[in-house]
């Protein structure tokens, strides 16, 4: 990692078991190639969230849905937010995510 602190946006789609997409389920940080402030989104109608990686490196995201929006359930994922040869930093990274 280069450390220019580039940041890179990760977008995803929290769906439940059968494919149908999950409002109101949290989506966060738990892991990454640096400590990270407690960085979290919450998903919109579609499911979507958004969230901003500071720099190049793996990421552990977690979702947890809240019970009263949807179905209950965890997911989790690592993504990986890799600087280009060039030295830029590739973007942005998209995700899936289906509670389990």
């Amino acid at each position: 990692m280069n450390g220019s602190g580039s940041a890179v946006q990760i977008t995803g789609v929290v769906r439940d078991a059968t494919g149908a997409p999950v409002a109101g389920a949290h989506v966060l940080f738990t892991d990454g190639p640096r400590p990270l402030p407690d960085i979290a989104a919450v998903t919109d109608t579609e499911g979507r969230f958004f969230l901003t990686a500071p720099a190049a490196g793996a990421y552990t995201l977690t979702c947890r849905a809240d019970p009263i929006m949807g179905p209950p359930g965890t997911a989790d994922a690592t993504v990986r937010v890799g600087a280009t040869t060039g030295g830029a930093v590739a973007g942005p990274v998209r995700v899936e995510l289906t509670l389990g």
